[in-house]
């Protein structure tokens, strides 16, 4: 009989698993994904090898995809989190304009 020690052991040392991820859009389902994968980021033999998504799935996969680039899934994590811990909840409590968009910001910058 295997301990939970050598268990978790075996995790750590075993090959890393691909996954390819396609996220739908839709708020409720954005938010619910991202519960998904702040999961998924925690096992660290499961990597994602491709994402796509569309409307608030394409969020998550541009989110996931940035913060991995910087930190790894400890950044993807963050990036998620920051997301939906504060952006929607911002629209929602009318404390939300042009201004703090992300893409309206970067829109901005490139007409200058």
């Amino acid at each position: 009989m295997q301990t939970a020690r050598s268990d978790a052991a075996a995790v750590r040392d075993r090959e890393p698993i691909l996954i390819d991820l396609a996220l739908q859009g839709g708020g409720s389902h954005g938010a619910f994904t991202w519960g998904v994968l702040d999961r998924l980021l925690e096992e660290s033999w499961r990597r994602v090898d491709g994402i796509s998504g569309t409307s608030a799935g394409a969020m998550n996969a541009a989110l996931l995809v940035d913060g991995h680039a910087k930190s790894g899934a400890a950044g993807a994590r963050t990036a998620l989190e920051n997301f939906w811990r504060r952006g929607p909840l911002d629209v929602l409590l009318g404390r939300w304009t042009l201004d703090s968009s992300p893409m309206y910001d970067t829109s901005r910058r490139q007409q200058e």
